[in-house]
């Protein structure tokens, strides 16, 4: 198969990942519960509400999406901050903690 750049930068586009920071606060529990079952699908929990989420743009897009069709906008909220490699090399941890990502994990 040959492939010409405008293909191959769309291949290569898609195996790009992001880390996101992804955050909510949900008003209804079962709308909260919802929404942690989503996220879990996607990325690691690490905190109550926050997950680290390792994607690439269309993913990113369709957990959006996702999660806007679960919650309710008058009351609730989604916040997904991106954090660039260099930014993750400066995170601070105290505590017993660890900065986890899907790195860390083999998925079979």
């Amino acid at each position: 198969m040959i492939m010409d750049g405008k293909n191959f930068l769309f291949l290569f586009r898609e195996l790009i990942t992001m880390k996101y920071l992804v955050c909510y606060d949900i008003c209804n529990h079962r709308r909260l519960a919802r929404v942690a079952k989503m996220l879990e699908r996607y990325g690691i929990r690490v905190q109550y509400s926050f997950f680290n989420v390792d994607t690439n743009d269309q993913m990113l897009d369709a957990l959006i999406k996702s999660l806007l069709n679960l919650i309710d906008e008058k009351e609730d909220k989604i916040y997904v901050y991106p954090i660039c490699d260099e930014c993750r090399k400066k995170v601070i941890i105290d505590g017993t903690g660890a900065l986890l990502s899907l790195d860390s994990y083999i998925i079979l």
